[in-house]
């Protein structure tokens, strides 16, 4: 039986794991931010605004990152895509929770 081996020097963009990790931790701090608000019905404290505001900083930074690591050529696209959609995600969501606080 033969195997057949396919050698690459693709390899995965360090901006593209740089934008997953920041999509991660702005998605996560947004979610324990709505859950600890959710908790105290509605009531929030100053320290909840400034995590919403560092996520959405971190959320800009990592899509400007996914952005350009998609970019790229000869370099696999996973984390490009995975990081990309995680800060579009959390900015969409920031954006949604904004519009209704507006209203």
């Amino acid at each position: 039986m033969r195997r057949n081996y396919k050698f690459t020097n693709k390899k995965h963009p360090r901006k593209a794991i740089i934008s997953t990790i920041l999509g991660t931790v702005s998605f996560m701090s947004m979610a324990a931010v709505i859950y600890l608000s959710f908790l105290a019905n509605g009531g929030t404290r100053p320290g909840y605004g400034l995590t919403g505001l560092l996520a959405v900083c971190f959320s800009l930074t990592g899509t400007i990152f996914g952005l350009f690591s998609l970019r790229e050529k000869d370099a696999f696209h996973v984390f490009c895509w995975i990081g990309t959609i995680l800060n579009l995600l959390v900015l969409v969501g920031t954006g949604y929770l904004f519009s209704l606080g507006a209203g």
